[in-house]
């Protein structure tokens, strides 16, 4: 049996459910783009005040009636897809921090391009992550272009499936064109899309027209969706939780109508990141525990109509690679994990995700290890060969020297990487021997066995191409 963890029971899923439908159907979302707004009004929405629409229930059950609870994640180079939904997990990085902390000198600067190629191949060598959203700006280039060039280093630097952000429409189809090249054409792409689409939302109940322009685009070619809402409790949601996971609930929703409205088998992912205000000092938390709580109640509301699940884990508000770090990460792992999320990300962000560390990034892969252990559960073998092993060794026997340790440690035991499990020597305190420590010697180890995947002689240059075109 698998560990598992519920917030909501299923009258409390329920009246969620109805929550988030009379929110839809009696006081509707603004909507910024006029395609979507016809798309809408097409299938039997209303619009009142120029761009407010009020969709009916009908249109909100036949979206969730078309959605599957699987779809796969293709990545590059013969890796095998994920297979998001059911019970599987995956971890992954997000983005896009704008600060780096480089331990090393101790300090935070601005991050560069060059720290989204590095960070990049960290990413492709550790594992997890098993999905890459760039997780590190590109500051250094034209705003209109940073999304363009973190694309292009997943597309030069990892063999990993992507979780893209697009500025806009036209950069959306600049990405697309990039990975069109990299696939050898629309055709290709389209039968094996190596990377999906991050679609964020904006609360309360405000659809951007790039947000809009971006489902409809990707939901026509075929490209899986990872659409996200993320409230924020006290500011742009009540500050009442229950009430916070019912406007995330109906963002989502009304954004997966336009995607299923758009194509019936649009791939699409039900993910929030939903989170609290601190209210002594008005940032947003994402280390507090009801931003694990919350993504253990919207990935039960996900499961509840019968989607792919993600959204914010193994984060941290701390600005240090300190005790608070590893707490934050664990716990806002943990939660998520057992609740049974597909795809958890936010590996390597800190500050409350405003800088990314190597170092963290490590420290998260090792955490991420850590859960996936426990969530593989207890393994209950019903046949004879335990029993009569006890029989064999008998009283006061030891098990270490048996053929079954041998066969069976590493499938039973988790094996650590950088966390300490050396006894004490001697008097004096091991302050030359830390995680962090460890941390660095292994990021510095992973980096030097770095391999360039195979793409095109000449990608650099046509990607450069498509870019300022």
């Amino acid at each position: 049996m698998k560990p598992s963890i519920k917030i909501l029971d299923n009258d409390e899923i329920k009246y969620i459910d109805r929550l988030s439908r009379d929110i839809l159907t009696n006081v509707g979302f603004i909507c910024e783009d006029e395609e979507a707004i016809s798309i809408f009004v097409d299938a039997g929405a209303t619009v009142k005040e120029k761009n407010k629409v009020i969709l009916t229930d009908k249109m909100i059950s036949d979206a969730i009636a078309a959605s599957v609870p699987m779809i796969e994640l293709h990545g590059r180079c013969g890796r095998k897809p994920l297979l998001v939904g059911e019970d599987n997990l995956y971890f992954g990085t997000t983005g896009f921090a704008t600060n780096y902390l480089d331990f090393e000198k101790g300090e935070y600067r601005p991050s560069t391009s060059a720290d989204v190629i590095d960070v990049m191949k960290l990413c492709d060598l550790l594992d997890p992550p098993d999905y890459i959203l760039p997780s590190v700006g590109a500051t250094d280039v034209e705003p209109d272009y940073a999304d363009l060039y973190e694309f292009k280093a997943g597309m030069l630097y990892t063999s990993k499936h992507i979780e893209a952000q697009a500025k806009d429409l036209v950069n959306a189809k600049k990405i697309i064109k990039m990975a069109e090249y990299i696939a050898g054409g629309e055709e290709n792409l389209k039968k094996t899309p190596f990377f999906s689409f991050l679609v964020t939302l904006t609360s309360p109940l405000h659809h951007r027209g790039d947000s809009m322009q971006l489902i409809i685009e990707s939901a026509r070619y075929g490209i899986p969706l990872f659409i996200e809402s993320g409230p924020m409790a006290g500011a742009t949601s009540p500050v009442t939780l229950s009430e916070t996971i019912a406007i995330a609930n109906a963002e989502l929703l009304s954004a997966i109508v336009l995607a299923k409205l758009v194509k019936e088998s649009a791939p699409v992912i039900y993910a929030s990141w939903a989170r609290v205000i601190n209210m002594k000092n008005g940032n947003v938390s994402v280390g507090c525990p009801e931003f694990g709580m919350l993504r253990i109640a919207t990935t039960q509301m996900g499961k509840y109509y019968n989607l792919p699940t993600g959204g914010g884990a193994n984060l941290s508000d701390s600005l240090e690679l300190d005790h608070q770090l590893g707490v934050e990460q664990c716990a806002t792992s943990l939660l998520p994990a057992l609740s049974g999320i597909n795809m958890a990300q936010g590996m390597g962000l800190l500050a409350g995700m405003n800088a990314v560390s190597s170092e963290a990034l490590v420290l998260a892969s090792e955490v991420a290890n850590y859960i996936k252990r426990i969530k593989s559960g207890i393994n209950v073998n019903m046949s004879s060969e335990g029993i009569d092993l006890i029989k064999e060794v008998g009283p006061r026997g030891d098990f270490i020297s048996t053929d079954h340790t041998l066969n069976h440690f590493r499938k039973e035991l988790w094996t650590r990487s950088i966390f300490d499990c050396s006894a004490v020597k001697g008097n004096k305190a091991h302050l030359d021997t830390n995680v962090i420590k460890n941390a660095t010697e292994k990021k510095n180890k992973v980096m030097s066995k770095y391999k360039q995947i195979e793409v095109p002689a000449d990608s650099e240059s046509v990607f450069e191409k498509i870019i300022r075109e």
